[in-house]
């Protein structure tokens, strides 16, 4: 089956700690391979084989907290992002 190559921005930021996390909660998605979650840039990449396995992970991506850029979530469907660490403006002591 041929694979295609999704590139999903998402709506929170994250860190390279939380993008080990993401990255292994895609590809526990059977069909899903070659995860890549570049933090600098809010971007996910990965390999799908079928429009079912695309909509899979971006239900898990919504599921984590880190929803495509751009979607309109319901406030009583809000999950808070699964990385707290990489919030922007928050500073290290």
């Amino acid at each position: 089956m041929k694979k295609s190559l999704a590139k999903i921005p998402v709506a929170h930021a994250f860190c390279d700690e939380c993008a080990g996390v993401i990255k292994e909660r895609l590809i526990g998605i059977e069909g899903i391979h070659n995860v890549y979650a570049n933090p600098m840039d809010s971007v996910i990449w990965f390999h799908f084989g079928s429009a079912n396995e695309l909509a899979l992970v971006l239900n898990k991506l919504m599921e984590i907290g880190h929803p495509p850029l751009g979607d309109k979530i319901k406030k009583e469907n809000y999950v808070p992002p699964l990385c707290q660490c990489a919030k922007v403006g928050s500073s290290a002591a």
